[in-house]
Order: structure tokens, then C-alpha cells, then sequence
């Protein structure tokens, strides 16, 4: 917000969280009082209908809505609470990231003209609280002038926002998108990943499963995103989202192979990662009141989520915790005290983030390229010999059955029209898969297994087929037949693909 100094006319623009409070004019130290903005009743009344769409499904379902992407629960209570005790309540007991922005604490801000951000320093800020709010104020400055303008964070919101737009309007579920939906748009699915599709680490980061899920995800990468970006950079900012993104979708392929896995959150957890680093060890690069102000909403925000996903199968806590640390290292890498050098520092750490993020993901794809193969990609190309060679299974067993073909013309296509490229196509389809499915899950392994058998019960029908024929025996035609029945039932309860979301 912008306020005029009645003395000196001197326009300043202040932080957003100085309404109500009293400051002093940097130019002629003339006290001033920022306008005092109160929360719509509206804005409440909303928030709190947004409460209860979270809350309701729990007691008619035995679930919160949102599961798939985050904590419902703590996300129904929170807008509960906030439409009872507004934004204030939330502070007060570590929910504050929810509704105000990560280190938006400080109290007496006044963010530097455009003059002095080109000259790169900070002219003295009076604050008329304690020393606390002198730090706050004196810090939120220096992160203006480093970085005027934090673009990247909206910017990265609005590119979500309108890939899950551009998808709804394609067809896709709001609520819950079809898995060959999401593979089709770029989801990260290790066998297509590691196959050589590695720009599903990328797309997979702007994907999300659900309208509850995007909702959820880029709520929480709002409300610390604009902060850690005018700490580290715009540039530093890109590189930290961008390689926590693609180390967590590494840490998928690695941990779950067998699912397929969008959403942001492993970016946004890479960003969250970033701002713990300068809490643990930036005491020489962030104040120590402003530490204590952010510590509580970053740990709060990680460890619930963590707890909240190690109990929840559908949430992807490789992608989570592969970003966190992604984002941790990066954080590390970028700390730095704020001083008059800050800017060349950025320049010089930026280049060691972007080797180090060059360096892992060259890594991730030496041990994971082609270590996997996609079974059903696998199954594409064997369905196009079973359809020819079940077509002409069918079509012999009829002429056999209306004597309108000879028993040594009947053994002869079971021979090499049935028997041989079904034979030729179960040794490629093993040899292709072989060590290979058994990675990605337990379920995907079973799926194999299973297929395989199908396969092998389907050789044994045609040769014990082609004994019957050549010795005229009944015995083993009926085998033959036994094995086959049991063949379909095997085709008759498969099923593919697992989900994850994150």
C-alpha cells in the first residue's frame, strides 16, 4: 500500500501487514499512521463455506476432501478458524503460513524507492516499535533492494493455473483425472520417464490430480514462494524450484517406479527446503528475530506434511522428501549475508546451484535410464501377435469342427501359423522385461508374473493341441481345452497402473 507524508509529501509504499500501525517518516521523521484495512465479512463468510467443503466429506465418507494433495482435515479447521477468529487466530497457534505469507511478520517495513534499489543500498528506516520490528523492517528492505520484484512466484501460480485449465477444458476429470489422462499430458511414470521421456521431470511439476490438489499445492507454494524468492534471487529462486522439481521426480522413479506421479509438490517443498537451510545455519545471512518469526510456519508446514503423507498411500512422500532436500542443499549453496556484495555473491552461488543440479540429474539419469520397462507398452506390441495368432487359432478350431479341413492341414497351421510366432513372441516379451518389471512394485511384479503364466498356459494348450491332432487324442484335446479356460480367466482379472498423487 502507498501513504503520503502530510510534512515533507514524501510518498511512501509500505508492506501490506503496517495497517493500523504507526511508523515514522524516513525523510523529516514525521509520525505516520498506515491505513487500517479490516477483513471482509464476505471474505470470511467465503472462507468459512471453503471450510466446510473440506470438513463435510469426512463425516459422510470417513475422509477429508483434498486427501490426495495435502491435509484436508488441517485445511477444513484452518479456514473454520479463520472465519471465526480471522488471520490473527491462526498466527497464534503456527497456522499463519495458511492465510498470510511466509515473513510477511514484519510490522514497520517501508520498501525503497526505485533510485535506491539501482544504487543497490538501504537508506536508515525509524520504526517506532521495539528492536524486533527495527530487524524485521531493516531486513524486509535489504530483500527489496537485492530483488525489487518477485515475478517468478505468480508467474509459476499462473502456469499451473492455466495448464489445469487448458486440461479441464481438454476433457479431462477436475476431480479425478484418469491415469491415462495424466500420462498423455506428461505425467512422470518411470518406465516412459527413464525410457527416454525425461522431459516428464519437468511436466510432470505442472500437472495435478484434482482441482483440491492444485488448490492445496498452490496455496502453500504462495504463501512462502515471494519470500524466499526476494531472499535468494529471481535467478537463484528459478533454480531452486526448477531442480527440487525434477530431484523429486528422480526420488519417484527411484522409490515408486510402479506409480504415476504429478503435482508440484516436490518443487514446492524444494522451496520450503531452501528457506529451512537459512533457518538452521543463517544466522549470519537472516536476523535472528526474523528467524524466530518464520521458523514456526516452515516446520510446522513440513512436519505435518510429512507425517501426514508416511500415513497416506496416495501421496507421493519420495517426490516430497527428494525435493525438501533438493531444495535443502540448494539453500545452502545460496546463503549469504545480506551486505554490499550480496548481488555479486548471488551471481557466483547461482553457478555453483546450476552444477550441482547439472551434476545430480546427469547422475538420476546414469542409474535409472532404461532400468525399467513399461509393461503395458511391452503388452501393445505381444496383443498385435496374440490377435493374429488367436484369429487363426479360432478360425482353424471351426474348420476342424465342421470337417472342412484335414487333420495334417489342421497340425501344419498349428505348427507354424500358431505354435511358432506365439513361441518367438514369449521369449522377446521375457528377455525385453526380464529384471526389469520386478522394479517397479509388488504389484507390478505380481501383474508380470501372472502375465507370463497366461502366456506359457496359452503354449502348452496349442502343443498339447497339436498332439491331439497328430495321435487323434481326446485325452489331451481336453487338456488343451482345461488350460486354455484357465488362460482367460487369468486375462479376465488383470489390472495395470497404480496411482500417486503429491
Amino acid at each position: 500500500m502507498k501513504i503520503s507524508c502530510s510534512n515533507c509529501n514524501e510518498s511512501l509504499e509500505i508492506s501490506d501487514v503496517l495497517e493500523g500501525q504507526t511508523i515514522e517518516c524516513p525523510n523529516c521523521n514525521q509520525s505516520l499512521t498506515a491505513p487500517k484495512k479490516r477483513s471482509s465479512l464476505i471474505v470470511r463468510f467465503a472462507v468459512g463455506l471453503l471450510g466446510l467443503l473440506f470438513m463435510i466429506p469426512m463425516f459422510v465418507e470417513g475422509k477429508p476432501l483434498g486427501s490426495v494433495g495435502g491435509f484436508g482435515l488441517l485445511m477444513g479447521v484452518a479456514f473454520m478458524l479463520y472465519f471465526f477468529g480471522g488471520p490473527r487466530l491462526l498466527q497464534k497457534i503456527g497456522l499463519g503460513f495458511l492465510v498470510q505469507p511466509v515473513g510477511g511478520g514484519a510490522k514497520n517495513a517501508v520498501l525503497p524507492s526505485s533510485a535506491e534499489r539501482e544504487e543497490g543500498v538501504a537508506r536508515p528506516v525509524v520504526a517506532s516499535g521495539d528492536d524486533i520490528n527495527e530487524h524485521i523492517a531493516a531486513f524486509q528492505q535489504q530483500l527489496a533492494i537485492l530483488t525489487p520484484r518477485a515475478f517468478l512466484t505468480p508467474a509459476i501460480v499462473a502456469i499451473n493455473l492455466t495448464v489445469f485449465a487448458i486440461m479441464i477444458a481438454a476433457g479431462v476429470h477436475i476431480m479425478s483425472p484418469k491415469i491415462v489422462d495424466l500420462l498423455a499430458w506428461g505425467a512422470n511414470y518411470a518406465p516412459k520417464t527413464t525410457g527416454g521421456e525425461w522431459w516428464r521431470l519437468v511436466t510432470s511439476n505442472y500437472l495435478h490430480i484434482g482441482v483440491i490438489h492444485i488448490a492445496f499445492n498452490m496455496w502453500v507454494f504462495w504463501s512462502v514462494g515471494q519470500f524466499v524468492e526476494r531472499l535468494v534471487g529471481n535467478l537463484g529462486f528459478f533454480l531452486v524450484y526448477l531442480f527440487s522439481g525434477v530431484v523429486g521426480g528422480f526420488a519417484t522413479v527411484l522409490w515408486n517406479p510402479g506409480v504415476v506421479s504429478a503435482g508440484a509438490s516436490g518443487a514446492v517443498f524444494g522451496v520450503y527446503g531452501c528457506l529451512l537451510a537459512f533457518l538452521a545455519l543463517g544466522w549470519g545471512s537472516v536476523p535472528r528475530p526474523v528467524l524466530k518469526a518464520l521458523g514456526n510456519n516452515a516446520v510446522f508446514f513440513v512436519v505435518v506434511n510429512v507425517l501426514y503423507g508416511m500415513g497416506n498411500e496416495n501421496v507421493d512422500m519420495a517426490a516430497h522428501l527428494g525435493g525438501l532436500a533438493a531444495g535443502f542443499v540448494s539453500g545452502l549453496i545460496l546463503r549469504m549475508p545480506l551486505g554490499s556484495s550480496a548481488s555479486k555473491n548471488r551471481r557466483r552461488r547461482n553457478m555453483l546451484v546450476g552444477i550441482a543440479g547439472v551434476l545430480a540429474i546427469s547422475a538420476g539419469m546414469v542409474l535409472t535410464g532404461n532400468r525399467y520397462a513399461d509393461i503395458q507398452e511391452e503388452l501393445r506390441w505381444f496383443g498385435e501377435t496374440e490377435e493374429t495368432v488367436m484369429g487363426s487359432f479360432n478360425e482353424t478350431i471351426q474348420k476342424g469342427q465342421t470337417g472342412s479341413i484335414s487333420d495334417d492341414a489342421f497340425a501344419s497351421i498349428l505348427r507354424d501359423e500358431i505354435i511358432a510366432p506365439w513361441e518367438a513372441a514369449l521369449s522377446e516379451f521375457e528377455s525385453k522385461t526380464a529384471g526389469k518389471i520386478e522394479k517397479l512394485s509388488k504389484r507390478n511384479s505380481e501383474l508380470h508374473g501372472k502375465l507370463v503364466k497366461y502366456m506359457h498356459l496359452r503354449l502348452e494348450a496349442f502343443q498339447l493341441m497339436l498332439e491331439a491332432v497328430e495321435g487323434n487324442d481326446q485325452q489331451k484335446a481336453e487338456r488343451a481345452n482345461a488350460k486354455l479356460m484357465a488362460s482367460q480367466a487369468i486375462v479376465d482379472n488383470l489390472s495395470y497402473l497404480v496411482t500417486g498423487g503429491r
